[in-house]
């Protein structure tokens, strides 16, 4: 058990990194009560990623991300937003996970490559050895992104690196750290700072298989506004087309999560909104094997629907 004292520090850590501003009273209650000179920092480290994560934490609303990195962030290192570099940035990283830094909570975006540790690696270190050395010293970690929580693309069927997440990397390792898994290709900022909220009001959010009950608890299919389509088997032939996009490709059937009623773009629209199949970019499935359908032609679907039928 992680006492409620841990979570509101790590909350507290998290919600300065990421600017988050706009607490409800109560939220604004619990941090005041954590010393400011205890409150552990967040170190952000990147492995095999796009950075489309960071990019998208970066397009929360309120506050904006000017707010958020200049006067709210309490972030420690990020390979792209923080200033220092080099020697210094290799320094001040090697503080923290010696431990000679204080408390922190490590977060990391990407797949870590373990058959092949020299295809990432930070100065001349292994993104691995980083890894495992953090388990030792680090008070919690935050999986952001499809690529931190299963692998996503750089661990995609054939890979050569044989990129996996962290959960099962530190499986592997026989570590089993507090973590929280937030998936996502990109990663949904309301994903990442709301559990955030959660740490601070509650305590850990309900998980399921690691990930936020909140968001991931039902599959895309169920919420979908198309659902009924679906029931009534009335399907688009092609992309827009009005109908259930299941023959097309969705993928809600296979996803959860909550973006049916969260949207994205603050709020202006979602994959099936914009008559796009749902590519199932929270799920473990996601780009895992060679054949995997981003899209795929309504003769098709209805093909190896047959199939399965059979």
């Amino acid at each position: 058990m992680i006492d409620r004292r841990e979570f509101l520090k790590m909350a507290a850590c998290l919600s300065a990194s990421f600017g988050i501003t706009q607490f409800p009273g109560i939220v604004h209650a619990a941090l005041k009560k954590i010393d400011p000179a205890n409150v552990p920092r967040l170190l952000y480290l990147q492995g095999q990623s796009c950075t489309g994560c960071s990019i998208s934490l970066l397009q929360a609303e309120s506050p904006n991300a000017v707010s958020m990195i200049t006067q709210f962030s309490k972030l420690s290192f990020h390979a792209d937003l923080s200033a220092t570099s080099g020697r210094q940035a290799l320094n001040l990283i090697e503080e923290y996970i010696s431990g000679r830094n204080g408390e922190y909570f490590l977060a990391v975006e990407g797949a870590i490559p373990w058959d092949m540790p020299e295809a990432c690696v930070i100065g001349n270190k292994p993104f691995a050895d980083y890894l495992t050395a953090a388990a030792k010293t680090m008070s919690g970690a935050l999986a952001v992104g499809t690529c931190a929580t299963h692998g996503g693309i750089p661990a995609a069927e054939g890979n050569l690196t044989g990129a996996v997440s962290l959960k099962e990397f530190y499986k592997r390792k026989k570590i089993d750290p507090l973590l929280i898994e937030i998936p996502g290709c990109s990663v949904h900022p309301d994903w990442v700072w709301k559990t955030i909220i959660h740490l601070v009001q509650v305590g850990l959010p309900e998980l399921v298989n690691g990930q936020p009950k909140l968001f991931f608890s039902r599959k895309v299919h169920e919420l979908c506004p198309r659902y009924h389509d679906f029931q009534q088997e009335i399907f688009a032939r092609k992309l827009g087309e009005k109908g259930c996009l299941f023959k097309l490709g969705c993928l809600g059937p296979d996803t959860y999560a909550d973006c049916p009623t969260r949207w994205w773009n603050g709020g202006q629209t979602w994959c099936i909104d914009a008559n796009a199949p749902c590519i199932g970019c929270a799920s473990p499935q996601f780009a895992a094997k060679k054949n995997f359908p981003f899209y795929r032609s309504f003769e098709q679907a209805a093909s190896r629907i047959s199939e399965d039928n059979k």
